[in-house]
C-alpha cells in the first residue's frame, strides 16, 4: 500500500519530515520503519525527512516496505471475508475462534488464518487488529493491513457505531435504554470482570427486539468498550447472556445446557465508520452461521436484519 502527497505551495520549503507527519499522518514509528527500509521517496527519488520539498513534488510513503516482518504465523484455514481493500480486511468471526496468538497459542487463530489468506494472495503476511472479539463472540472483525491503517482505523471506528445481537436469560428493566456502570478486573491475572465503583467507566445502550420463552433478543451498540462490557452489564441488570460460561446465575446455566449451549449467544452484527482514506460510509455486516444461536432466534420469531 503506497500513500501518496502532492506538495502545496504553502507546504514549500518544509522538510520532508513535517510533510509526513502532518500531512500525510504517519506515526513517528512509521516514519522510523520507512526511513529504515527505504520506503520514503519524492518524485522517484529515496531522501532523507530532512529534505526540503518542492511545490509540485510527490511524496510518496510505500507502507508495505515500512512494516517490519510479522512474527504472525500464516496458517491455511476457512475464513468468510465481508470486505476487502488495500489497508483493510473484514472477516465473519465463528463462534470457538481465538482472535489473535497469545504467548501460550501461537497459532489456529482468526489472525493466523488471515495471515495465511494474505501469503496465498500474494501479498505480506501483516494483519493488525482492529477491533477485538471473545473466543465465543462472533460477527466482524476488522483487520489492517498495515500499522498505520491500524492507527486511523482504530480511530474512524471510535468515532463510528458497534452493533451486537444477544439473547439475555430474563429481562432487562427499562426495555430499551442504557446501562453507564464502571468496570474493573475482579482480581489481578482473572480474566473475569466485576461492575465496581473504581472501575473505567463502561456504556452500553440496548433495545429489546424480541421476547419469549423467559428470554429477550437485544440490540445492542456500545459507547465504551471495555472487555466483557456487555457480557459483565447484562450480569450486573440481572438477565446474563445465555449460554455465557463466565457470567452466569444457576438458572442460565441450567438453561444453557438444556439448550447445549457451549457459549455466550452474542452476535457482532455490524461496524459502521467513515473510511481512514476513502472518505465513504462504511457498514459491513456479518450474518449468524452458528446453528443453535439461529434456532433460538427463530423461536423467538425474530430475524436478525441485513443491514
Amino acid at each position: 500500500m503506497i500513500l501518496e502527497h502532492l506538495v502545496t505551495r504553502e507546504e514549500e520549503g518544509r522538510p520532508l519530515l513535517f510533510i509526513l507527519r502532518q500531512s500525510m499522518g504517519l506515526s513517528s514509528s512509521a516514519v522510523k520503519a520507512l526511513k529504515r527500509n527505504g520506503g520514503l521517496e519524492v518524485d522517484g527519488v529515496l531522501r532523507f525527512t530532512i529534505y526540503e520539498v518542492k511545490a509540485g513534488e510527490l511524496v510518496t510513503a510505500d507502507l508495505a516496505r515500512g512494516e517490519d516482518e510479522s512474527d504472525n504465523l500464516p496458517e491455511n484455514g476457512e475464513i468468510e471475508i465481508l470486505f476487502e481493500d488495500e489497508g483493510l480486511i473484514a472477516v465473519n468471526k465463528p463462534t470457538g475462534l481465538i482472535v489473535h496468538p497469545t504467548h501460550n497459542r501461537n497459532h489456529g487463530t482468526l489472525s493466523n488464518f488471515v495471515a495465511g489468506y494474505l501469503a496465498q494472495s500474494g501479498a505480506r503476511p501483516i494483519c493488525h487488529i482492529v477491533n477485538r472479539l471473545d473466543r465465543d463472540t462472533s460477527g466482524v472483525v476488522l483487520f489492517a493491513k498495515n500499522a498505520h491503517m491500524k492507527t486511523r482505523a482504530i480511530e474512524a471506528l471510535g468515532a463510528g457505531e458497534k452493533r451486537y445481537l444477544a439473547v439475555t436469560c430474563g429481562m432487562l428493566t427499562p426495555p430499551d435504554g442504557t446501562i453507564d456502570l464502571p468496570i474493573r478486573r475482579l482480581q489481578p491475572r482473572d480474566m473475569r470482570r466485576i461492575v465496581a465503583p473504581d472501575g473505567k467507566r463502561g456504556v452500553t445502550h440496548y433495545r429489546t427486539v424480541a421476547t419469549g420463552q423467559g428470554y429477550r433478543v437485544l440490540d445492542i451498540t456500545l459507547e465504551t468498550g471495555r472487555t466483557h462490557q456487555i457480557r459483565v452489564h447484562c450480569l450486573a441488570q440481572g438477565a446474563p447472556l445465555l449460554g455465557d460460561p463466565l457470567y452466569f446465575t444457576a438458572q442460565s446455566k441450567a438453561q444453557a445446557e438444556a439448550l447445549g449451549l457451549n457459549g455466550q449467544l452474542l452476535h457482532s452484527y455490524r461496524l459502521s465508520f467513515v473510511h481512514p482514506l476513502t472518505k465513504a460510509h462504511m457498514c459491513i455486516c456479518a450474518p449468524i452461521r452458528d446453528l443453535k444461536f439461529l434456532q433460538v432466534l427463530t423461536s423467538l420469531g425474530y430475524t436478525l436484519p441485513d443491514s
